[in-house]
């Protein structure tokens, strides 16, 4: 095995055209030097250099080597930089898969507040069918994932982390025929039109014969695909806006609307409807620092929305649904 700090000594007398000049730049002693070069040079079986009046110049074999030698410490001080700098999240990238929910809530806003704390980070951040989230995690094409936690439940070969669970809700525009029901019952609610992403079977199992007629049921899954399947929460909110459609969301995702007016939240609240997603990763790799950063942020992010959602919760209830209804003009789909 060649020894690289002996390379080091080669390329110093090499530079220095003598052992004593290139042993002191070195901090090291003349005979030590001299030991390197000569157990590198039995190491090889050639003489790396001649000794002459002038000084001393490398051999043809002397040059081959030291060419070598030195292409090969560049890229390892390349790669001590490259690991430095990904340790300090200055390099580097991050690839997410999001569920629709939280890739809204709060995957958006830690990615951007870790690209601006480490602007050399590339991020890529994947929404969409679950199955292909976790396939990416499993092919190593994902670092983790943030989706619905009971689509993975048990599976040996993922680490599952819950975050805070947060409350959702049926809603509707202002001035639909719901509005003007005091508690209409979750089967007068599904004999509209639903616009919202796939199912999960923990919400589909109680739903399961209200549903029936409408939309259909992947059996392989127990996931129901409603008449209307959005892949956005802005888009499940403009159809609603537009129609007599309604939709599901975490009440923190509809804010915005539900303190204006134009959306009204419906007085259901079955246990199932509240998210239940978590963070994802492989059991079998260790995180890298940009993943965990990420995981601190999401933590943080999460932990923030918990005390918003408390505050909106609080609010909803001091506002009079019939005068929410009351606004808006009365479109019908």
């Amino acid at each position: 095995m060649i020894d690289l700090v002996h390379l080091q000594g080669a390329l110093a007398v090499a530079a220095h055209g003598s052992f004593a000049r290139a042993a002191r730049a070195l901090g090291i002693s003349q005979p030590a030097l001299s030991r390197q070069i000569a157990g590198l040079e039995a190491n090889l079986g050639i003489a790396l250099f001649d000794r002459n009046r002038t000084g001393t110049v490398p051999t043809v074999f002397g040059r081959l080597v030291l060419d070598r030698a030195a292409i090969l410490l560049g890229n390892l001080s390349e790669l001590e930089r490259e690991v430095g700098l990904l340790r300090g999240l200055e390099a580097g990238s991050l690839h997410v898969g999001a569920g629709i929910y939280p890739a809204f809530l709060s995957v958006g806003i830690a990615t951007g507040r870790l690209k601006t704390r480490h602007p050399g980070l590339k991020f890529q951040v994947m929404t969409g069918d679950w199955r292909s989230i976790v396939h990416g995690l499993r092919a190593r094409e994902l670092d983790l994932a943030v989706i619905e936690v009971s689509l993975v439940a048990g599976d040996p070969q993922l680490i599952v982390e819950p975050l805070p669970s947060h409350a959702g809700a049926f809603f509707c525009r202002a001035g639909h025929p719901l509005t003007g029901m005091h508690a209409p019952t979750i089967k007068q609610v599904l004999a509209y039109p639903l616009a919202a992403p796939r199912l999960p079977a923990r919400a589909v199992v109680p739903l399961r014969s209200l549903l029936e007629g409408q939309g259909e049921f992947d059996g392989d899954a127990d996931e129901y695909v409603p008449p209307i399947k959005v892949d956005t929460i802005r888009l499940a909110v403009n159809v609603v806006l537009s129609s007599d459609a309604i939709s599901l969301a975490p009440l923190s995702a509809i804010r915005p609307e539900l303190l204006e007016g134009t959306l009204v939240a419906l007085p259901l609240s079955p246990r199932w409807l509240r998210t239940n997603y978590g963070l994802i990763y492989p059991a079998d790799r260790s995180l890298s620092p940009a993943a965990e950063a990420f995981i601190r942020e999401m933590r943080s992010v999460e932990s923030k929305l918990t005390a918003e959602d408390h505050v909106l919760e609080a609010t909803l209830r001091r506002t009079p649904r019939s005068r929410a209804g009351a606004r808006g003009p009365r479109r019908r789909a």
